[in-house]
Formats: structure tokens, sequence, C-alpha cells
């Protein structure tokens, strides 16, 4: 049977290791954000819910809200909006 997970391209490669640098170096966030971390956060950016997010990595829905909670509290927000508002802070977006 074949896996069927989307496979990155250089282009993506390149943009999780920007993100990942990008928030490594930032003061305002303890811990740098794992690669499925940045994954997620670009997801969520984009708009994508929860449900689809997991669809698209072909992980649960529970396992899409850890992340979704873990990033959250690196950036120390408490809503998606400031989720999105940081990341604009920030230059991910």
């Amino acid at each position: 049977m074949m896996n069927k997970q989307p496979k990155s391209t250089k282009k993506e490669s390149a943009t999780d290791k920007l993100l990942e640098d990008t928030l490594g170096n930032t003061p305002n966030i303890d811990k740098p954000l794992t690669e499925r971390e940045a994954e997620i956060l670009k997801l969520i950016i984009s708009g994508k819910s929860n449900k689809e997010i997991a669809r698209i990595l072909y992980r649960s829905k529970r396992t899409v809200e850890s992340h979704r909670a873990r990033i959250m509290r690196k950036f120390g927000v408490n809503n998606i909006a400031d989720l999105v508002k940081m990341a604009v802070k920030l230059g991910i977006i």
C-alpha cells in the first residue's frame, strides 16, 4: 500500500526552515516552533480549520488541536486573531 502523505517541495522546506529560524531568533518566543508546529501555523494562517489541517497532514483532529494550543502558548496569545497578528508582527506573513 502506498503512503499517502504529501511530499514536501524544496520551496516548502525552505519556507519551514525560514519560519523556524525567524521564530527561533525572536525574543518574544521562549522556544522555537518545531517543524510540525511551523507547518500547522502556516495552515492556520491560511484559514484552515483543525479538521482540514488534520486531513491534510494525515493526523487526528485532537493532535492538531494540541499543536495549535502549544503554538498559541509559545506566542503568548489566547485566540487565533492574536496569533495571526503576532505572525504579521514577526514578519511570518
